[in-house]
């Protein structure tokens, strides 16, 4: 789904889904100032939805235009005349490098590398989902500070950036930008246009590196929190046992009930923090409710952990520098955060689903289960892990 409809730039207001060329061509333009060649050629590129080049000339000559990828692979060739452009279908970030020649390609007479020093750039988030929020933002910042240039990002979760991240701009999706020079777009595609590597291949907050053209490390975002006064006296244990997925959840038959009852034996309270209501589950507290988030960092905040599952609540646990459990067998080892983290796993089972590139996942089947659905052996990879797994694993935050 494409977020960012209209871009305004020059006080003029464009719809990018519906433009035809030679109006984001004269749009560009009058945009940018080129460098200016020997023989009176002006040459301007941008990166909106796709690397444009555009020629503009006094005179009626034509030129070879040439334009490579950072691995200095030609990815890309035509000639081009006086008001004439080119336009990439690749729309993730590379550092592209345009050659032009002579029209008999006899003389190079530009090579010229993409530069964003100093401009403005929009990072439109494509996911409402909050751990892919939590997950990609801090790569925003790397972005802007690699390249020098002006960040505009929207999210669908501004409210916990602002202020953290004071050299970037937040704007709403769907809002107007004006006067960016490039827009880059973060989510999940599957397709080789918007992204050079796989999605579900990779660890999850490497999906912004992949697109912004970053060297991947993992890092934790900055949030808009500070901490209010505890929910209770007693020490306590927060865990979130609900999904978007039947995949992501700890469907052992007595898993929960188990491990509260342990934690409960302890002097432990647990509460549960999710949206959803529950069922079947005793001696726990009730915090459930579409609660604001920053009510929800306040409860993670001062329990003595988390656990959960591979889900938002627990990104957001951990975004608060709390240690978090996590009961996730569905993805492999590394595609989650792994810094303050004990994860639970039971690799002599079916895992991993999640990242084979041989399945995509099907958000609209909440039983997707690529290799075992209908079967004994559904959702094995979580229905085998049991609470004794689980409490050997957390003995150390005891």
């Amino acid at each position: 789904m494409d977020i960012l409809k209209k871009i305004k730039i020059n006080n003029n207001e464009y719809d990018i889904t519906t433009y035809d060329s030679n109006v984001f061509r004269q749009l560009t333009i009058d945009s940018f100032d080129g460098p200016k060649l020997k023989n009176d050629i002006y040459l301007t590129t941008s990166n909106v939805d796709g690397y444009e080049v555009h020629l503009k000339t006094d005179n009626e000559e034509s030129y070879f235009v040439e334009i490579y990828n950072e691995n200095n692979n030609v990815v890309y060739s035509t000639t081009l005349k006086n008001n004439m452009y080119c336009k990439l279908n690749i729309k993730y970030y590379t550092k592209w490098t345009t050659k032009v020649y002579d029209e008999h390609k006899t003389k190079l007479l530009l090579s010229e590398e993409f530069n964003l020093n100093n401009n403005r750039v929009y990072i439109a988030f494509e996911s409402s989902s909050l751990g892919d929020t939590l997950a990609w933002m801090p790569y925003c910042e790397e972005f802007r500070k690699k390249h020098n240039c002006q960040v505009i990002v929207s999210t669908f979760n501004n409210d916990l950036f602002k202020g953290e991240y004071p050299n970037i701009e937040f704007t709403n999706p769907g809002s107007i930008v004006q006067n960016i020079r490039a827009l880059y777009r973060l989510g999940w595609f599957y397709n080789n246009e918007r992204e050079p590597l796989l999605p579900s291949t990779i660890p999850l907050q490497k999906t912004a590196t992949n697109i912004l053209g970053l060297n991947f490390e993992e890092i934790r975002p900055n949030l808009a929190f500070r901490p209010k006064e505890r929910p209770i006296v007693e020490k306590y244990v927060t865990i979130g046992m609900s999904t978007t997925a039947g995949c992501k959840e700890w469907s052992h038959p007595q898993g929960w009930q188990k491990l509260i009852d342990y934690l409960n034996n302890l002097g432990y309270k647990v509460a549960v923090i999710q949206k959803e209501s529950f069922s079947n589950i005793n001696n726990v507290l009730d915090w459930t409710g579409d609660k604001p988030l920053i009510e929800r960092m306040n409860q993670v905040y001062h329990s003595e952990f988390y656990i959960g599952l591979g889900s938002g609540l627990s990104w957001l646990s951990w975004a608060v520098k709390k240690h978090v459990v996590m009961i996730c067998n569905f993805s492999e080892d590394g595609h989650e955060f792994t810094k303050d983290t004990t994860r639970i796993i039971n690799k002599s089972v079916c895992n991993g689903c999640w990242n084979n590139p041989m399945f995509k996942f099907d958000k609209g089947d909440w039983f997707w289960c690529p290799e075992h659905k209908g079967t004994e052996r559904q959702f094995e990879c979580h229905t085998s892990i049991t609470p004794e797994m689980v409490i050997e694993k957390i003995q150390h935050l005891l």
